[in-house]
């Protein structure tokens, strides 16, 4: 982060080890980055719910004025083998396709 940015931060709090939230004071208002890598659908239903469940709660809990930016990783499909699939996904990594 750049000097700029540490100056801005409020605070920072991992929710766990797939959450993450950060809330920086703006010229506007302040913002909160939430940042979150979903489990994917081979998770355990218990765990994928138990995600869904943390991340309703982290933003229900964000400040109403504060503008709320949400990134998330969507479990995309990387790998070679792309065959019938080259208009989405390109062939950029390493190994067998997740």
């Amino acid at each position: 982060m750049d000097k700029e940015a540490k100056k801005s931060l409020i605070k920072w709090h991992p929710v766990s080890a797939r959450i993450i939230v950060a809330r920086f004071k703006t010229t506007i208002r302040n913002t909160a980055m939430i940042q979150c890598y979903a489990p994917t659908a081979v998770a355990e239903e218990d765990k994928i719910q138990e995600f869904y469940v943390q991340l309703s709660e982290v933003l229900r809990k964000q400040k109403r004025r504060d503008i709320i930016i949400l990134g998330e990783n969507q479990n995309a499909k990387v790998g070679q083998e792309n065959e019938g699939l080259e208009h989405i996904m390109g062939r950029h990594s390493l190994g067998e396709r997740n």
